[in-house]
């Protein structure tokens, strides 16, 4: 528990007992079946989280820019 409370002081830990991030997520998920695009449900959470916190996703996975409202950044060079 001690090391929770110490990497708690260094960084934001995110819940999702946030209504905003469920019901993003259930949007997002709700939109790529509808167009026949479908990721897994950890890359929707994550991708509600940071929209609803309106974090950067640094990722190189192509799934995550499926979703419109995301604000996607890939730092690997091509």
């Amino acid at each position: 528990m001690k090391i929770f409370d110490f990497i708690c002081q260094d960084y934001q830990i995110i819940l999702l007992d946030d209504l905003a991030i469920l019901e993003k997520a259930s949007e997002i998920h709700a939109d790529l079946r509808i167009r026949g695009l479908p990721i897994q449900t950890e890359d929707i959470l994550i991708a509600a989280t940071a929209i609803v916190k309106g974090f950067i996703v640094v990722s190189n996975d192509s799934d995550l820019s499926r979703i419109n409202e995301l604000n996607l950044e890939n730092w690997l060079p091509n």
